[in-house]
């Protein structure tokens, strides 16, 4: 079959006419398609990608420069030694003192700081225009809180000047009385464990067979309270019914008195 030579010729001219590729990489007289996927381009392609990264190379020893010795602070360490050496010391009398003195030394301790505090704040108020401000029955108020906190947290022997205190009203201010008066019976009473290991100490028995009670409700025996109904500077009190129906108030001496009493009186000395 014979083809008209003009057709043959429009498709060259076709394809002349059509726009030659050209890659953004490689330079623009590189008109071939092919060419951009020859070996000696991927090469040069690589060889520009090697260059571009060198390996790490660790700075030399000398390049450094000469080393500086580590900073030392020995008054730091020092001080440091000597908290640390003294919070053991401290912590360890404490322990000491609350298990074997039944905390007779803080309690010391506290009642001669608080006492110095009290002091120079009346030093500095007991007068007709107070540095503090307020008024002179502020001040007793002030210092009636205090001392009532203390003698309360201290217990023991120091509820009694408490006590001394309240009864003395005919020396003290009004904001003292009114403040003591309530340490005759509303002193802080100690746990059932320690009212009847001190029970268990004095008879050798529990207090359900020195007293006839029973906790549990049992028919025939008494019953007695946990919880006193009264509390004041030694000892406190738990009401009680025995088997045969007397009703009877039982006083029982607080466990730590005995090792406070000789702490408390050199205090108050």
């Amino acid at each position: 079959m014979l083809r008209h030579p003009a057709s043959r010729s429009a498709r060259c001219l076709g394809s002349a006419a059509r726009p030659a590729l050209r890659s953004p990489n490689l330079p623009w007289s590189s008109t071939n398609p092919r060419s951009l996927l020859s070996p000696r381009s991927l090469t040069s392609r690589r060889a520009v990608h090697s260059s571009q990264f060198q390996p790490f190379v660790p700075p030399s020893p000398s390049s450094l420069g000469r080393a500086r010795p580590a900073k030392h602070y020995p008054r730091t360490s020092r001080w440091a030694r000597r908290l640390l050496y003294t919070s053991a010391a401290l912590g360890t009398l404490y322990l000491i003192d609350v298990n074997l003195y039944a905390s007779s030394l803080t309690r010391s301790l506290r009642t001669f700081s608080l006492g110095l505090l009290v002091a120079i704040d009346y030093k500095l108020n007991f007068r007709a225009s107070p540095l503090c401000g307020g008024t002179i029955a502020d001040l007793h108020r002030r210092s009636a809180e205090r001392l009532f906190d203390l003698l309360r947290s201290n217990g023991g022997l120091y509820l009694k000047i408490g006590q001394a205190i309240a009864m003395q009203s005919a020396i003290m201010p009004p904001e003292f009385q009114k403040m003591f008066a309530r340490m005759f019976d509303d002193a802080p009473q100690n746990d059932w464990d320690d009212v009847e290991r001190v029970i268990r100490e004095d008879f050798g028995k529990s207090p359900e067979e020195v007293f006839g009670v029973s906790f549990r409700g049992e028919e025939g025996k008494g019953v007695m309270e946990k919880v006193a109904r009264a509390s004041a500077s030694v000892a406190q009190v738990h009401w009680a019914r025995l088997p045969d129906g007397r009703e009877v108030a039982i006083k029982v001496q607080k466990r730590e008195i005995a090792q406070q009493v000789g702490w408390d009186l050199w205090a108050f000395k």
